[in-house]
């Protein structure tokens, strides 16, 4: 009688006592951890951020002052005094309105965008409570000759709002990462571990090894009228489908772009984000003139969308119309894109333009400028009806005058009593 032995130390576990190495009360802690350590971080980055903010914003009024004394002292409230009182507001990077007191002369106000800062009761000016405003402005006198009781007083913006967004994304991807860890380790609780390859037994030497078994393949019935396979690997039993009506092709492509309602507020957004990073930026609006709008539409939309690659910052404009913004983009780069744009769908697609007049460019850009963006957008405009007016020359930029525009807005946020 032949007999198997199986040895004890060649013997590996069986898979259904094999245990997982995971521990899940070490993961738990250690996820909790990760928790308290992400949020306790966030806070204390943003304490550090409010503080050095405030540092900034000191150091900026006290600038202002100087500015205000040697301004004051070639004359007070001239054309220049206003504009350098103006252009220190807008070029830094916390203070959002100042208040000039000079008795007996009167108050004046300034403002980094107007209207949001300063109110007044009568002829005495004050600032707004607003949140993240500085509730206790600074304030400090201003000597100027033949002047007498000059105070100058300001208000900064304690939060960085872009700072404390980056802050609350990197926060968000420690946290979710460890949330996937955690689900990940309970998920495992459920599949043990197993083993490879399954187990083994050796035979003893004092006996032969058993002929290994070969299984004897079942004999094939017959089946009548068997098709056989088809040799294109291709081949597809299943209906064809329709190929998309023209319809849903320009369904399709509309789904690229932004709602135009949506176009002035994510303007304005990318404005403060490039005016925080002193970036320039180009607002651009494309109209399209021809006598079947509805068939050539799509095909510039889609052209637009290859070309310039700006996942939702490319909007529609009605009629007919698109609405790009390019961010870190100058003037004159703005041109050479468009150019480079206008050329390729006049070459891709002659069947529809045959010449300059059927797609028209109008653009604008911040240059350096605290722009809201109605303003730039009604600059896009000017600079699209200026094209409309000559075909020969479809591409308009509006270039702007930083002095003219300095003292529009001094013009704008100056009040005297």
């Amino acid at each position: 009688m032949r007999k198997n032995h199986a040895h004890a130390g060649n013997e590996p576990k069986s898979k259904s006592v094999v245990k997982t190495i995971i521990n899940p009360s070490i993961v738990a802690w250690l996820c909790i951890g990760i928790y308290i350590a992400a949020i306790g971080f966030s806070g204390f980055r943003l304490y550090i951020d409010v503080k050095e903010r405030r540092n900034v914003a000191e150091q900026e009024f006290f600038n202002l002052v100087n500015i205000s004394t040697s301004e004051g002292a070639q004359g007070f409230m001239t054309e220049v005094f206003k504009e350098k009182i103006l252009d220190a507001l807008g070029t830094s990077k916390t203070l959002q309105g100042a208040i000039l007191s000079a008795e007996p002369a009167g108050n004046y106000t300034f403002e980094r965008f107007k209207g949001e800062t300063v109110n007044w009761s009568g002829d005495v000016p004050h600032f707004k409570a607003q949140f993240g405003i500085s509730k206790k402005p600074f304030i400090e006198s201003v000597q100027i000759a033949n002047m007498r009781n000059v105070y100058i007083s300001a208000v900064y913006n304690m939060i960085d709002y872009n700072r404390i967004l980056t802050i609350l994304k990197y926060t968000l991807f420690v946290i979710t990462a460890t949330f996937g860890i955690a689900c990940l380790t309970l998920i495992l609780q459920f599949f043990p571990a197993q083993t490879a390859y399954p187990p083994m037994v050796k035979s003893s030497s004092k006996t032969k090894p058993s002929a290994p078994y070969v299984p004897q393949e079942p004999e094939e019935s017959p089946v009548k009228d068997k098709p056989s396979a088809p040799e294109d690997p291709f081949f597809s039993s299943g209906p064809t489908a329709p190929p998309p009506s023209a319809e849903e092709v320009q369904g399709l492509l509309g789904k690229h772009l932004g709602e135009e309602s949506a176009t002035r507020d994510r303007l304005a957004s990318e404005l403060h984000r490039c005016a925080f990073f002193e970036q320039d930026m180009v607002f651009m609006i494309m109209a399209l003139e021809s006598t079947q709008p509805d068939t050539v539409y799509p095909l510039i939309t889609d052209e637009a969308v290859r070309f310039f690659i700006l996942p939702d910052l490319i909007f529609e404009k009605n009629p007919w119309g698109i609405a790009l913004i390019l961010p870190d983009v100058n003037l004159d780069q703005g041109l050479a894109k468009s150019g480079e744009f206008h050329q390729q769908v006049l070459d891709k697609h002659p069947e529809f333009s045959q010449d300059h007049g059927n797609l028209y460019i109008g653009m604008s850009s911040r240059a350096g400028r605290f722009i809201t963006a109605e303003r730039l957008m009604l600059e896009a405009s000017q600079a699209l009806e200026k094209a409309r007016e000559d075909a020969s020359a479809p591409i308009v930029a509006f270039k702007s005058d930083p002095e003219k525009y300095r003292a529009f807005m001094a013009s704008q946020n100056t009040k005297q009593p």
